[in-house]
């Protein structure tokens, strides 16, 4: 969350889940590596055929910016170090793996497993939302909030998960930002997973209700599907924001 007067926000309907950030690779204890290869420039025609489900799960929200910005960004910075493992040594294998990630661990449908949802008028312990997802897939995530000045909340705005260079899903315990207990930078108490969000002279809500089906659609495509596509299409237009 990022507050910029003269910003605006695109939310598109479909956007009815987490989406991803990026995929980071990081050296134990530290930050980085970043621009691994500047020869490697982004080329919007190697992920043409996923840009419909990049726009619902990897999408860039800044109005001000271009359609491909965080894909361009992501790759130059991320990817391109990526790109040293030969499972993601491609623009579409390190987008295309970031499409599987979110569509197998979704958190909406994680947390809501475990009574966590968005709401307005709840707020959250780290240690419920870490242990929830710890119970659920095997393995300590990083949970990352924004605190707003405004409304003196303090906003849950990212979960981070950690994968070892085959790509199998591990411990976030060796990451910069590591505090005993608490992965991440979320206060121990009082966190707000929000339902609804204003932009464009629009408020979007995101009920109850919505995270129930939501829930349901991934336990069906967990139980029926074997790749990131059949995911999304089962979830992709079945669920939209409710605006008010």
């Amino acid at each position: 969350m990022i507050h910029k007067p003269t910003s605006t926000c695109v939310l598109y309907p479909n956007m009815t889940t987490w989406t991803i950030h990026g995929i980071w690779p990081t050296k134990h204890g530290t930050i980085g590596p970043n621009f691994c290869n500047k020869s490697w420039i982004f080329d919007e025609s190697q992920i043409l055929p996923l840009e419909p489900y990049l726009i619902k799960y990897w999408g860039n929200i800044f109005g001000e910016q271009s359609r491909t910005s965080l894909w361009k960004h992501e790759w130059l910075k991320h990817g391109t170090c990526a790109a040293e493992l030969a499972s993601l040594n491609s623009e579409k294998k390190y987008f295309g793996k970031g499409l599987e990630w979110v569509t197998q661990y979704d958190f909406v449908a994680v947390l809501n497993k475990y009574n966590i949802y968005p709401s307005d008028i709840d707020t959250y312990r780290a240690a419920d939302i870490l242990d929830a997802i710890k119970d659920m897939l095997g393995v300590d995530p990083v949970i990352d909030c924004i605190y707003d000045k405004k409304t003196h909340q303090h906003i849950l705005s990212q979960i981070k998960l950690c994968f070892d260079q085959s790509l199998y899903i591990m411990d976030c315990d060796g990451i910069t930002g590591f505090r005993e207990h608490i992965l991440g930078n979320c206060p121990a108490e009082g966190i707000t997973y929000p339902a609804s969000v204003k932009t464009g002279g629009k408020e979007y809500s995101y009920p109850r209700k919505l995270v129930d089906l939501h829930t349901e659609r991934w336990e069906e495509a967990q139980a029926t599907c074997v790749s990131w596509l059949c995911h999304a299409l089962l979830m992709v237009y079945s669920l939209m924001w409710i605006t008010l």
